[in-house]
């Protein structure tokens, strides 16, 4: 049994945090907040991270590759949600950027399993 079947629903972890429009915002907005799924990236976030560390970056080459259909802020906002959650942390690893700049790599949190 893997670390993830151990965990509650992600969803549980969470709460209820459907994406949401403003009173004030126009009512695209409110139609775009109602068709958003924010759980499935940080399913898909969550999932990748527990079977090989990677940086933001390489999340968004993996979701590429994958064919997954996320933005890249998506991703990285997943990502920190997933950080705040205490699911994922620091590896304690850096990887270089195709801008030579270093990047965190993240993992799954294993401290977050007990």
């Amino acid at each position: 049994m893997t670390a993830l079947a151990t965990r509650p629903p992600i969803h549980s972890i969470f709460g209820d945090d459907s994406p949401r429009a403003r009173r004030t915002d126009p009512s695209v907005s409110h139609e775009a907040a109602d068709t958003n799924d924010v759980l499935r990236p940080r399913v898909w976030v969550l999932e990748t991270l527990s079977r090989m560390p990677l940086a933001d970056h390489e999340l968004v080459d993996q979701a590429r590759d994958e064919g997954v259909r996320y933005t890249p802020q998506r991703l990285r906002t997943a990502r920190a949600e997933l950080v705040r959650a205490g699911l994922v942390a620091e590896s304690g690893i850096y990887r270089l950027t195709e801008n030579n700049r270093r990047a965190i790599v993240w993992q799954f949190s294993k401290e977050g399993t007990q």
